[in-house]
């Protein structure tokens, strides 16, 4: 019984110092969601003229997407990751950037929800497929990259307050470098992400015309 008790005492230890460690990535991604979630509920309830108005932009998105080449779907999606991923960047070099960065993982589900909801609310079953095959995959990973990227932000924007109120010390020596340098490597595996979209958009895309 002693034993049990012991252990469990430790696999609760074990799991604050978890959750400890890693309440801004929860934080992040439970933003996104919230982004997702209000993107959706925007498709659901919105009036006409809005209707119309995102209908408009969603078409025109997704035909441009459907027939540009290879090397045109990688140039847009590799751009529109980076606005986001040099914006996450930035702010964390600002000591008060913590609530805008906040606001990157938002926007981004806001997107997606937008696109997601008005795809399968149109379209049903060819709609789910094309997000399946063709929106979501990239999605998710470019996703997951500015998340982690953001909870770099929420660092380095922490450290930068507290050592300019003289709370905090910073440990390594050259941070804005290690930053510099995590940063350049999302940047690569944002690059390969729009690589990936621009794959399965030339395999995919011939199979599905909504509009």
């Amino acid at each position: 019984m002693k034993y049990k008790v012991n252990t469990l005492n430790k696999s609760i230890s074990q799991s604050l110092v978890l959750l400890k460690e890693s309440w801004r990535i929860i934080l992040l991604l439970s933003l996104f969601i919230c982004g997702l979630i209000i993107g959706s509920f925007v498709v659901k309830n919105n009036d006409s003229i809005m209707s119309n108005q995102l209908e408009s932009i969603i078409k025109s998105g997704i035909t441009t997407k459907n027939n540009s080449q290879f090397w045109e779907v990688f140039f847009n999606s590799i751009t529109v990751n980076l606005v986001f991923l040099i914006s996450a960047f930035s702010l964390g070099l600002c000591a008060i950037g913590i609530p805008f960065i906040s606001l990157i993982p938002i926007i981004k589900g806001f997107g997606l929800g937008i696109s997601g909801a008005y795809i399968y609310s149109n379209y049903s079953v060819k709609g789910v497929c094309y997000c399946l095959l063709i929106l979501f995959p990239a999605q998710i990973i470019s996703s997951a990259l500015l998340i982690y990227a953001c909870n770099e932000s929420y660092y380095m924007s922490g450290d930068l307050f507290f050592s300019l109120n003289n709370t905090l010390n910073l440990k390594e020596k050259n941070p804005v470098r290690l930053y510099l340098t995590r940063f350049l490597l999302l940047a690569l595996f944002i690059a390969l992400s729009a690589g990936f979209d621009a794959v399965l958009s030339s395999l995919f895309s011939s199979f599905f015309s909504l509009f």
